[in-house]
């Protein structure tokens, strides 16, 4: 009988010293959880690496002061220091200020600012930003990737695509940002274009200032293009916009048809309805561009490497018995049975003969043979 009753006692201090244990373990576990440690993986994981700083941040480092540096400076004694004041060269007074002032900053906390925020900089918060720039880094507009600066230099060469160029550029000359400007001009590639993209360009003469695009083009491009001491007129914005894309330089897509033909009235006497040009793709698109400076597209188009041609149409069949053609006097008429009349909607009848692949019958076809027959070659595919 005492040995039973010794047995259940033992059992009963056994049941209870492990519930205490589990007791003890939850607890152990819950200070674990509501008391982690700082820096641990749960708290690093909020922490993006691709996140801009907040605009206090980038204020705060704006609005620390700063020892002004003296590129001659001078020792106790009152004589120039060794190597300094006009020793030094220009690049070496640039170097010496930049440690100058990253030592004074050595424990302030980085920024990290988009690279619009840069290019939006006026003259004030741009200078005290460059004073400031071991602390700064600039963000990709599209990519987790960011730029350093080492006073008014930002380092290395980088692509984007050239929508986001003009864009950070025209934020760049109208905020007269010189350190922006001349970093787009020189370090900034444009992603390659597909073709269709490339002519889609051509589309947009309104899309940015004359003059953003005018600053972008070197003095003896608009020479060549445009004629001594010419800008940049309004109808030739996009145009001019594909040519800085070559000069930045942009290349087109390689793995496409380079080849594009512009059909075009040889005389514009004459002409109804709208005046877009008919641009056909290696692609087998037909596109109608607005306001289309011929000769200066076929340049720069050329310049980008697409095999360019123009067709120049005097004879355009509309059906088996209508058709336009230029007459006495290089104006345009409309056939239609025995009935003439003045006038013709180049464009419309146009693409009615190419999609009818009635141009063969024109009396142009000999002069334009290849380029017609390889016109539809494409549109067939």
């Amino acid at each position: 009988m005492f040995r039973n009753k010794f047995l259940i006692l033992f059992f009963y201090l056994i049941l209870a010293n492990n519930l205490f244990a589990q007791e003890a373990g939850e607890s152990i576990d819950d200070d674990k959880t509501d008391f982690a440690v700082p820096g641990d993986k749960q708290e690093q994981s909020n922490d993006d690496p691709c996140e801009t700083s907040p605009h206090s941040d980038l204020l705060n480092l704006l609005n620390v002061k700063l020892k002004k540096f003296n590129p001659i400076p001078e020792d106790r004694r009152g004589g120039e220091v060794r190597g300094g004041g006009n020793a030094l060269t220009a690049d070496e007074v640039t170097t010496n200020s930049i440690r100058f002032y990253a030592e004074q900053l050595k424990n302030e906390k980085p920024v990290r600012i988009r690279i619009e925020t840069f290019t939006s900089l006026g003259k004030g918060p741009l200078t005290s930003l460059i004073d400031r720039s071991s602390k700064v880094f600039l963000k990709h507009p599209t990519k987790c990737k960011f730029f350093s600066l080492y006073g008014d230099q930002i380092i290395g060469a980088y692509a984007m695509s050239f929508d986001n160029i003009l864009r950070l550029y025209a934020n760049a000359v109208n905020k007269d940002n010189q350190i922006a400007q001349d970093f787009i001009r020189t370090q900034l590639v444009p992603a390659p274009m597909s073709l269709d993209e490339a002519i889609r360009s051509l589309y947009d003469d309104y899309g940015y200032q004359q003059n953003i695009i005018e600053s972008l083009l070197p003095e003896d491009v608009k020479n060549l293009f445009f004629g001594e001491n010419s800008l940049v007129s309004i109808a030739d914005v996009a145009e001019s916009k594909l040519l800085a894309f070559s000069l930045l330089g942009g290349k087109i897509d390689k793995f496409q048809n380079y080849e594009i033909f512009i059909v075009a009235p040889k005389s514009k006497k004459g002409l109804l309805g709208s005046n877009e040009t008919i641009v056909i793709s290696g692609s087998g698109q037909i596109y109608e561009v607005p306001l289309l400076n011929i000769p200066l597209a076929l340049n720069v188009m050329r310049s980008l490497g697409f095999n360019a041609k123009i067709i120049l149409i005097t004879h355009l069949y509309i059906s088996e018995d209508s058709f336009c053609k230029v007459g006495d006097g290089g104006s345009w008429y409309h056939y239609k049975g025995k009935v003439k009349k003045a006038g013709c909607d180049f464009l419309s009848n146009a693409i009615v003969s190419l999609r009818n692949k009635l141009l063969n019958l024109s009396e142009d076809y000999g002069t334009y043979k290849y380029s017609i027959d390889r016109v539809y070659e494409i549109l067939k595919n």
